[in-house]
């Protein structure tokens, strides 16, 4: 399991209770750990989109480097 920090967000009244009427469970932590993924995934797509693009399917390490940082080589 990945380790996990606490911390505390603002949010307006209407979002926190949807987001507490929505979590399964009643776990808000969870739910909102699930909407920040999807984001990071919907904010990776258009970086993915672009790669697939302006490359060829055999491309080098170096053009993902690049696109994501020195961590996917």
């Amino acid at each position: 399991m990945a380790s996990r920090t606490r911390t505390t967000v603002t949010l307006p009244d209407d979002l926190l209770a949807h987001a507490r009427a929505a979590a399964p469970g009643g776990n808000l932590s969870a739910y909102i750990e699930h909407a920040l993924r999807v984001q990071q995934l919907r904010e990776a797509a258009s970086v993915v989109r672009a790669w697939r693009e302006h490359a060829a399917r055999d491309a080098d390490t170096e053009e993902l480097t690049e696109l994501f940082g020195e961590d996917v080589a």
